[in-house]
């Protein structure tokens, strides 16, 4: 399956709203865990049908709603009903090849994000879609597999002294994007460390570098297909006037939107790095084979005047003076010595050399 874009065939011609997973199947059974917290206190249960993730949900308290695995289109289709979910989210909640977005109701904020990181064994970037569903008293959020995301959020949930568990779902939210924006530089950073390592050695003219910088270049821009547009979604994140969102948690998303510049701004610059490093290996390619081509070019420079005398006293003609010459052997060879090296100083005087 190509990784830039998702094989759509099974929704090629479906209306609008129709509920088909678009990717590939990463989990063989979802798993719902839900927390329930207040400023007072928290609570954690792992429900397993809808009816027990709806009996969680109340306005006496926060509920954080989080499914692992898309496979199950019944489930999502269930829980898109009973939240009153538009079906048209829902279809980009299965699209895994669905771009970053933000869009508002009246009672809902919906976002799609990306999490990425770059596995330690193929050193490959593994893409995986999250998306959230913001609601007055709930947030449920939908991710491909059980990776544990959003473990630093879940930690200050349980301490009772930071201001998560005192705002809203906007605030968590907030702190959810804010985790997956710093795992993005985190990354970037183990990305771009090898890529700068990488350029270290491209003066060394090894074709391992060439294809290393390619691999780079390759996984940079399916980062970049999949970050950079999350900048639009904290943008109207940010201009958001829904009544969803709490006028101190704005001050928040401003802080959001600067750190996901931070990290366009790093992928931007990894990626001129990267396509620099190529332009520097193939200029100094280049240089070299001009140098290989000079120093054979002034050889070559220098043995025709010697070639042309040796020419001439190869002839077999009958008359030709100094050929009765004693020394004219000596002669010949002393005319060739310094020929070559008044060549030799003009060369040099010239900086051909």
């Amino acid at each position: 399956m190509a990784r830039f874009l998702k094989d759509r065939t099974k929704s090629q011609g479906a209306p609008p709203g129709s509920l088909i997973f678009i990717g590939k199947q990463k989990m063989t059974k979802n798993s719902i865990h839900v927390i329930q917290y207040t400023s007072e206190g928290i609570k954690e249960s792992f429900p397993e049908t809808l009816t027990d993730i709806m009996n969680a949900v109340s306005n006496d308290h926060m509920t954080w709603i989080n499914i692992s695995g898309l496979q199950n289109t019944t489930l999502i289709a269930e829980m898109g009903k009973a939240f009153d979910v538009s079906p048209l989210f829902l279809e980009d909640i299965l699209n895994t090849d669905q771009r970053p977005r933000f869009s508002e109701e009246s009672d809902h904020l919906y976002i799609i994000a990306k999490s990425f990181y770059l596995g330690p064994e193929d050193n490959i970037v593994h893409m995986e879609q999250l998306s959230f569903i913001v609601g007055s008293h709930y947030l449920v959020s939908i991710q491909e597999t059980d990776a544990d995301y959003f473990k630093a959020v879940k930690k200050r949930l349980y301490d009772g002294k930071t201001r998560i568990r005192s705002f809203g779902t906007d605030y968590l939210c907030y702190a959810l994007l804010d985790t997956l924006v710093d795992s993005y530089i985190i990354n970037l950073e183990i990305l771009g460390a090898a890529i700068e390592e990488r350029g270290k050695t491209i003066l060394d003219a090894d074709p391992k570098a060439m294809e290393d910088l390619y691999h780079y270049k390759t996984e940079l821009s399916y980062i970049r297909k999949n970050v950079r547009p999350f900048k639009e979604v904290t943008t109207r994140f940010t201009n958001c006037d829904s009544p969803l969102i709490n006028q101190n948690t704005y001050t928040y998303l401003h802080d959001l939107d600067d750190l996901v510049v931070q990290a366009q701004e790093a992928i931007e610059i990894y990626y001129s790095m990267i396509s620099d490093q190529m332009n520097l290996y193939q200029t100094n390619i280049s240089n070299r084979v001009n140098d290989v081509m000079k120093i054979l070019t002034i050889f070559s420079a220098l043995f025709i005047p010697l070639t042309f005398i040796a020419g001439i006293y190869g002839m077999n003609f009958e008359y030709m003076p100094e050929l009765q010459n004693h020394y004219s052997y000596f002669i010949l060879w002393g005319i060739m010595i310094v020929i070559t090296i008044i060549m030799l100083l003009y060369f040099k005087r010239k900086k051909w050399l």
